[in-house]
């Protein structure tokens, strides 16, 4: 039967791996240091995560689900809006955007990196953006036609294109985009 992870250890492993993101960036990030600063072992951190693209994927996704919300007024297109406003300012102003990008990549190299970004790991990231479009269908704010994954895919690529191009300062682009996207692909009916 699996050991189950101590809830201090795994706190200590994050933070550890925060601060090496943070002062070493990806290209200096080592389980080792992340395991010496956790006073973890590697072993401990290996059996917990196969390598460290996904130990920084996890670090993504909790700092990311403090950060991006949905907020309960305003139209499908300005909750849309400020949620995509919110990733921009999150991968600027964070070590998420570094986490990201590396995870991106590393992804690029192992499969089994890969298989589990393209699935497990972006059903999450699209949770949140696809509920936000699905009120908005339900409200009649937007075509209740809208391939909604396809939308999610353009609006990921636009941002991805941004991260990975580090161009993520001006964020009037993020209005244009939304703008162009709501009057044009996914108008509400007539």
């Amino acid at each position: 039967m699996p050991r189950t992870r101590s809830k201090s250890s795994h706190r200590a492993i994050m933070a550890a791996t925060k601060d090496v993101l943070s002062e070493k960036g990806y290209q200096g990030f080592t389980i080792e240091e992340v395991a010496q600063k956790a006073k973890a072992s590697k072993q401990t951190i290996y059996r917990w995560w196969p390598n460290k693209a996904r130990l920084v994927a996890e670090l993504y996704e909790i700092e990311s689900s403090q950060t991006l919300t949905m907020n309960p007024t305003g139209s499908t297109q300005q909750q849309f809006s400020q949620l995509l406003h919110e990733l921009w300012s999150l991968w600027n102003n964070t070590v998420c955007g570094e986490a990201f990008c590396c995870f991106i990549a590393e992804s690029q190299l192992n499969q089994s990196d890969l298989d589990f970004m393209l699935s497990d790991f972006m059903a999450r990231r699209f949770k949140l953006p696809r509920e936000i479009l699905q009120q908005g269908i339900a409200r009649g704010d937007i075509s209740a036609m809208t391939d909604i994954e396809l939308v999610l895919k353009m609006s990921f690529g636009f941002c991805w294109f941004h991260l990975l191009t580090r161009n993520l300062n001006d964020q009037s682009l993020i209005d244009a985009f939304v703008k162009q996207l709501f009057t044009s692909s996914i108008a509400k009916d007539n």
